[in-house]
């Protein structure tokens, strides 16, 4: 297998998709293994969200209801914002352009 990696993020994300459907093209679509091919897909939405700098809202569950049973959780799009703001924070408290 040839594998080619262009400048562009967006076609290495695509052919790491591409090839774990291809190594797993015989089992998808048989109805048992939808829950694996479930699995697949969010561990993969993980590994993309850790690779541009947001952790895993379900991670954060988890160490809320373990290290802080007392305190209320942030919701999902809450959660998601205040990582965003807190990796590119400005005086205004959005963000208005990237760091870059």
């Amino acid at each position: 297998m040839r594998i080619k990696f262009a400048k562009s993020g967006k076609s290495v994300i695509l052919n790491i998709i591409k090839m774990t459907l291809l190594a797993q093209k015989g089992q998808l679509l048989h109805a048992k293994n939808w829950s694996r091919i479930a699995t697949v897909w969010r561990g993969l939405q993980q590994s993309f969200r850790l690779m541009v700098g947001v952790p895993d809202y379900q991670t954060y569950l988890q160490h809320m209801r373990e290290h802080h049973p007392d305190l209320d959780a942030m919701d999902a799009r809450t959660f998601y914002r205040y990582c965003v703001d807190a990796r590119y924070p400005n005086a205004a408290g959005g963000m208005k352009k990237c760091p870059c």
